[in-house]
């Protein structure tokens, strides 16, 4: 049963940022030991994850087992509620790795399952499909982006700004590209962008590209600057000043930014759930200072240079973030932390 859920899981996990503002779910049906079905919420407004699986599954799916990683939704929005399309094919057991947070969830797709006769069983998998939506369920509870701070650094803590100096191998930062495909948008500040002059896209990385927000609340930036003439993706320039006329993809937001929780809400209220800042350490320790960041990415390169470049200012990180993940990447190190609490992980 765990290797189907694992799955289900793997399936969520690859599409994981392509489906906002909704969350990534997967699902796996299988009859007689085997799979006859799997699919996956793949963008918003699109099939979701259990009628993805219940096509593939067809007729056989009568008296079949499903499992999904998120509670099956029992109201109508974009889509019909999958609860009914799950009853409807005859499924016989459903698992669910975690009930919905979401308030328009919050157990309804359980219990009507349960109630039109269907075996249901909460919690195979729970704390990992718990770790992957509390950033899902956070965003909604506290109206704004959850945020990842993503930092490039040396053994002796020297912080890249940008993609002009490089101390990071081109496997890590291939990998912190692939990162940028999870967030609905990239934030730096000015001063990233005037050093850097950097594009802000994935590349050759597959997913949705997110959308770029720039920090100037000075109007510094000019349209010589890729992100604000290329037309690529769609630019969000945060200013007091505006200096630019109108430009392809690129939306100005004249007004007063000067704190970090305001900047959020201004994004929160431009649909985006997710963020991922990429400026240097003065936007990062404003962010960090006023406790607003849920995860750090370290990438780590087995270097040492001369000079300065760390977060500024007083930071405990220490005191709200544990080490979650550690994984090689080349010579590189990545080191994920995410603020402690904020979700559950047995001992066993």
């Amino acid at each position: 049963m765990k290797n189907r859920m694992h799955h289900a899981m793997q399936l969520a996990e690859m599409l994981d940022g392509q489906t906002s503002p909704n969350p990534s779910v997967g699902c796996v049906i299988t009859k007689h030991g085997r799979i006859i079905g799997f699919g996956a919420h793949r963008f918003a407004g699109g099939p979701h994850a259990e009628v993805e699986a219940l096509r593939m599954a067809g007729e056989a799916a009568r008296d079949a087992d499903l499992y999904v990683t998120l509670e099956p939704c029992n109201h109508h929005g974009k889509t019909p509620p999958c609860t009914e399309a799950i009853i409807a094919a005859g499924i016989k057991r459903v698992f669910v790795a975690t009930e919905d947070r979401h308030a328009i969830v919050a157990g309804q797709g359980i219990e009507r399952l349960r109630d039109a006769g269907l075996t249901v069983e909460v919690g195979l998998l729970q704390d990992e499909a718990v770790r992957f939506y509390t950033p899902f369920w956070q965003s909604i509870e506290r109206k704004r982006p959850a945020v990842t701070v993503k930092i490039a650094q040396t053994l002796n803590g020297i912080i890249t700004t940008g993609e002009k100096r490089w101390i990071t191998s081109e496997a890590a930062r291939t990998a912190g590209r692939r990162l940028r495909a999870t967030h609905d948008a990239i934030l730096v500040g000015s001063e990233t962008v005037l050093i850097d002059d950097p594009a802000l896209t994935l590349r050759s990385e597959e997913g949705i590209e997110p959308i770029r927000v720039l920090v100037d609340r000075r109007g510094r930036l000019s349209e010589t600057f890729q992100v604000l003439h290329d037309g690529l993706n769609p630019t969000y320039w945060l200013t007091e000043q505006p200096r630019i006329s109108s430009k392809p993809n690129v939306t100005v937001l004249v007004s007063t930014y000067s704190t970090p929780d305001q900047i959020l809400e201004t994004l929160y209220e431009q649909g985006i759930r997710s963020l991922l800042i990429e400026g240097g350490p003065t936007i990062q320790s404003a962010f960090l200072a006023a406790d607003l960041v849920d995860r750090i990415d370290v990438y780590q390169a087995p270097s040492v240079l001369k000079g300065t470049g760390g977060l500024t200012g007083t930071v405990e990180v220490e005191d709200r973030f544990a080490l979650t993940d550690v994984e090689p990447i080349g010579q590189d190190i990545h080191l994920r932390y995410e603020r402690k609490g904020e979700w559950t992980c047995s001992q066993d």
